[in-house]
């Protein structure tokens, strides 16, 4: 697994997991962590209970104050102001606030994990978007309820993302290819984000590159293009050290990204 100049990769209290640079430099507590022995944060898995206790013992942070939604692939971004139980925040991807002593946590094995932040409205979010979730635009609805709810300026938000699939490995069939081709034609740079594939078995595959579109709609927003921090490790590519329910199949685990203010 190679690590670029923009995240830095820590062991400690037997988990691993990476961290980005500039959120360091900001101060936020926060981490991606990696596979390893007994680490799955899946819910209700017989390890996720250990695997969280380990991550916040690692940045010292207080696991009463964990906030973690029920995820189900939908375009729904709830704004917390305290903790709450999982109960209260079924089929929600998308996590965001400015309180602190509150750690936001999303999961995946394969799907991007953005977390957003902004510097000066001290606000932060977490968000899960597989590709249902980039086509019902969730990142995007994420970063205007910041501006809504939270007076946020799109040039003051960073966006950090987290190891995912990539363009490399995310085939998928014509009906997904000509979905993503009329969801996001108004862009006009189909052809960058959606590459002819090979052909398997007589069937004509493509290519999506989910992290670009979702680069494309923050910059139509209004965020900075060095603002965006990109780890640009493919969760595919590197399955041994990254969760990745492609390569993993039905016994795959999830990683977790959590932040806190």
């Amino acid at each position: 697994m190679e690590i670029n100049n923009e995240i830095i990769y820590n062991k400690k209290e037997g988990i691993e997991y990476i961290q980005f640079k500039k959120l360091l430099e900001f101060g936020v507590k926060h981490a991606y962590t990696l596979k390893g022995e007994n680490i799955d944060f899946s819910n209700n898995c017989k390890y996720e209970k250990s695997s969280y206790e380990k991550i916040f013992k690692a940045l010292e942070l207080d696991i009463s104050t964990l906030v973690k939604p029920l995820q189900t692939h939908t375009s729904n971004v709830r704004c917390i102001d305290k903790v709450y139980p999982q109960s209260k925040i079924e089929n929600i991807d998308g996590l965001i606030t400015n309180k602190k002593n509150i750690v936001l946590s999303t999961t995946n094995a394969d799907c991007i994990l953005f977390l957003f932040y902004d510097p000066v409205k001290k606000v932060i979010a977490n968000v899960h978007s597989g590709w249902k979730g980039t086509f019902q635009k969730i990142a995007e609805k994420a970063i205007i309820k910041m501006i809504t709810c939270y007076g946020s300026k799109p040039e003051d938000i960073f966006c950090f993302i987290s190891p995912s699939i990539r363009k490399c490995h995310f085939e998928v069939d014509e009906d997904v290819k000509e979905l993503c081709r009329y969801i996001f034609k108004f862009t006009k740079r189909e052809n960058d984000f959606i590459k002819m594939g090979e052909i398997k078995n007589g069937i004509q595959k493509y290519n999506i590159d989910t992290v670009l579109i979702n680069k494309i709609l923050f910059e139509k927003i209004g965020i900075k293009k060095e603002n965006i921090i990109d780890c640009e490790l493919c969760s595919v590519c590197n399955s041994d050290k990254i969760s990745s329910y492609r390569v993993e199949g039905k016994n795959f685990k999830r990683a977790t990204l959590i932040s806190s203010l």
